[in-house]
């Protein structure tokens, strides 16, 4: 055969395989183009009273697999509006002509100040990690990529910035399939999104410390005022007057008070109701939020109306009068690493990474340190807390007893020390382990208990902060309790409780009775640190990463070796250690068969191909023990190396068998094992998963096949390979490697891997001793035993071709 003509068919196919990718790319790019601006014609429908904030017209939509997948959008919404509508429309963008796109189910995560934390593949959050119950609304929107706009709207939302987070519905990745480039559909999904508001054209702005004075005939439905709060947490008392010039009787009058955004029904600091014609001065007192914006709705209401509490109630904040705020700034302390950074009581130590906070009994303590929009919410901030003990408690003489009393303390007070965590406000801590904001009462974020050795520290960490000003208010509660105190645990936990001391004598439990305390004081400890992903690692199975889209942020846990969850630590759904080393068994082990190959090579005289097959066996073997999980894995050098060996040398193998069963001069084919062997390391390291890698030395090696085998037949009027080669043999092989190759391509998922892709070792090694023809030997003897009248050996000289007759075997 003309080496010429090769080298033109080689050319041919290289020519059309760059204009395909061209095409395919001009293709894409059209797809997209055509999408988007179909997308910025239609969608982009203004409603009635609302202006366009911003628009989002391609962010690429991908299935859940962590935080590295998802599309993070940002929304700023302004002051003074009363609804937010988002826009949200995703469609499939077909690439190739193969199939078709199924519409996907697009989730929508959308959050206030910061990104969702979210799992939506079931992982659980850690340990410490804070509940979600204690966190602003995480708002979800769920619809199909199938062209159709889907509007959610937000009433009265908080001013500042809105983040949300996009991905495909979460699968099992065992579940799915392992497709191969070019035999499926090309989808990709994109969306669309817009944010368009209302505002509030009519917000009158008043003074928050100053007499609020309206008539009575001028209420609106509603009337809405706003004014700003001073930096202190002290209560605002609000004093409203109505005036009425008309003897009629009057409704109730309504007032609703909220920080940051205009109030609802359900969202507000204060709601209650008056009766302007007994009372036309009314003294509403509340706390607000710092430094901030609040909004003030009055409306009338039928007098009968009784589903809200009277504002008497709020004239006086009663007991909470009496507690003094002291509120101290936190120090920013960065460390020159993404969201690497801590915060404490400012000094000049740069080794002083916490805070000591003194409490006495007759005061509330808090603190305030600012998170910033983009720069802090895209890592983990951790809090952690403990009581400052006497040193004679961290020496381990907890079991100290003065009588049947246990001293922890050098003043041996027993107390316990409530601590509130809020954005935007601090709360007062209550007794029971509760905090108060004006109405709402709320569990606490840690309760220190100097009688329980378990509660005197507590760490919690909340995964992707929300911007703004944070609080922590403190504030120490004496042991009121008469008490002996009990232990249980060997003496490892100590509680006070009313009870006599165990196993004690009743009488001597009276007489060592201790008065509870009135007064006591105590040091509080905190550690307010932030880091990436957590802690600044992720356990010891996953790299801390960052994802960055549109100049957002987000660092995240990438998992290997089937581990899960926020911090990689989760080996719930983990293969077992049997299983893996199946797995890796099954892999590495069906190479064997190779060894029926490389044993037919070298009896029917194919040396170059036993060696090539010898090759491929090693490099498989190799880089399916390299690939294995890394608790069992082994790599005798890099993986990718070995990667690139298993696809280039399984490539040649295809590319010699099909050279040796054509029928062309020694001459020729050793020619064109060259040229191949160029060609397939360029393929190989274009793409090693493209289909064109695999299907362009594949056809034209079939191509030569098919164009030998027809110019010999011409030439000759008969089939010069043995007829048993074309009755039995090629057909078995042809059936082999066909069959392998569907299971290759369609059949493969992540959970049946290890079998599938076994069985395609095997099936190839074994095609191969049937699509070798047995010619260069004679054709005598059975083609699958070694010929006595030839010796294997490795000979320098090169074996004629010989033509041998038709005869059978």
């Amino acid at each position: 055969m003309n080496i010429g003509l090769f080298l033109f068919v080689l050319l041919f196919v290289y020519n059309a395989a760059s204009d395909d990718y061209d095409s395919k790319v001009d293709e894409e790019d059209k797809a997209r183009r055509r999408i988007l601006d179909q997308l910025t014609k239609t969608h982009t429908v203004l409603a009635d009273g609302y202006h366009l904030v911003t628009r989002q017209t391609a962010t690429d939509v991908y299935m859940y697999r962590g935080y590295r997948s998802v599309g993070v959008i940002f929304y700023p919404i302004m002051r003074d509006v009363v609804d937010a509508r988002f826009t949200f429309q995703a469609e499939e963008l077909h690439f190739n002509s193969i199939g078709s796109c199924k519409a996907e189910h697009v989730i929508i995560k959308l959050k206030h100040g910061s990104y969702p934390a979210v799992n939506p593949d079931g992982y659980a959050f850690p340990k410490d990690f804070i509940d979600p119950a204690k966190r602003d609304t995480i708002y979800t929107v769920e619809f199909l990529s199938d062209g159709q706009s889907n509007i959610f709207s937000v009433e009265n939302p908080k001013p500042g910035n809105w983040y949300a987070i996009a991905y495909i519905q979460w699968e099992d990745p065992k579940t799915e399939s392992i497709d191969q480039q070019g035999l499926v559909a090309l989808c990709q999904t994109i969306l669309y999104s817009d944010l368009q508001v209302k505002k509030q054209e009519d917000v009158e702005l008043i003074d928050c410390y100053s007499e609020l004075s309206l008539n009575y005939n001028e209420i609106g439905h509603p009337s809405i005022f706003k004014c700003m709060s001073l930096d202190i947490v002290d209560p605002v008392s609000l004093n409203i007057t109505v005036k009425n010039d008309d003897s009629t009787s009057l409704q109730k009058v309504a007032v609703k008070i909220e920080a940051l955004s205009i109030p609802t029904q359900t969202n507000y600091l204060v709601s209650c109701a008056f009766d302007p014609s007994s009372e036309k001065a009314q003294v509403i007192t509340f706390y607000p939020h710092p430094n901030s914006w609040h909004y003030i709705t009055i409306e009338t209401i039928p007098e009968n109306y009784t589903k809200i509490a009277d504002c008497e109630s709020y004239r006086r904040v009663g007991e909470e009068e009496e507690n003094v705020y002291a509120l101290d700034d936190l120090m920013r302390d960065s460390k020159g690493r993404f969201f690497t950074f801590d915060y404490g009581i400012p000094t000049t130590d740069l080794h002083e990474a916490t805070s000591l906070v003194n409490l006495t009994s007759n005061a509330v303590s808090s603190v305030r340190f600012k998170l910033n929009q983009f720069l802090d919410i895209g890592g983990t901030f951790t809090i952690e807390a403990s009581l400052l003990m006497s040193l004679k408690y961290y020496m381990g003489y907890k079991r100290e007893k003065k009588g049947n009393l246990l001293a922890y303390t050098d003043e041996n007070q027993f107390f316990r020390v409530v601590i509130c965590m809020d954005i935007g406000h601090a709360s007062l801590p209550l007794p029971d382990g509760q905090c108060k904001y004006n109405d709402v009462v709320k569990p606490a974020l840690f309760i220190l208990n100097s009688t329980d050795s378990d509660t005197i520290y507590e760490k919690t960490m909340i995964p992707y902060p929300e911007s703004g000003d944070w609080y922590l208010s403190m504030r120490i509660f004496c042991d009121e309790v008469v008490c002996p105190c009990n232990t249980s645990d060997n003496g490892t936990k100590y509680y006070a409780t009313e009870g006599l001391v165990s196993g004690g004598n009743s009488s001597e439990g009276a007489n060592a009775t201790r008065m509870g305390e009135t007064e006591c004081n105590a040091t509080v400890v905190l550690s307010l640190s932030s880091s990436s992903c957590v802690s600044g690692r992720c356990s010891n199975h996953g790299n801390c990463m960052l994802n960055t889209l549109g100049g957002l942020v987000v660092s995240f846990c990438h998992c290997s070796s089937g581990y899960g969850g926020w911090d990689c630590s989760d080996d719930s759904r983990m293969d077992s250690q049997t299983d893996m080393i199946l797995s890796v068994l099954l892999l590495t082990l069906s190479n064997i068969l190779f060894f029926f190959s490389i044993y037919v090579a070298i009896i029917r005289l194919y040396y170059t191909e036993a060696a090539m097959y010898i090759l491929t066996m090693i490099f498989s073997t190799f880089y399916h023990a390299c690939d294995a999980p890394p608790q069992i894995h082994y790599c005798i050098i890099k993986g990718n190396l070995l990667q690139y060996g298993d696809f280039n040398c399984g490539l040649m193998c295809f590319w010699l068998t099909l050279l040796a069963m054509s029928l062309i001069s020694d001459r020729t084919r050793a020619n064109l094992q060259l040229f191949g062997a160029i060609f397939i390391a360029l393929l190989t390291f274009w793409s090693l998963h493209s289909i064109f890698t695999f299907f362009a030395p594949v056809s034209v090696g079939i191509a030569v096949v098919l164009l030998s085998w027809f110019i010999d037949y011409r030439r000759t009027r008969e089939f010069s390979l043995p007829r048993s080669y074309y009755r039995r043999h090629f057909p078995i092989g042809l059936g082999l490697v066909s069959f392998g190759l569907i299971c290759y391509a369609f059949l493969q998922t992540e959970q049946n891997y290890k079998i599938v892709h076994s069985g395609w070792h095997m099936l190839i090694a074994l095609s191969v001793g049937f699509l070798l023809p047995d010619v260069r030997r004679g054709n005598e003897g059975n083609a699958f035993l070694p010929n006595a009248q030839n010796k294997i050996a490795l000979p320098i000289c090169i074996y004629p071709f010989r033509r041998g007759a038709g005869s059978t075997q």
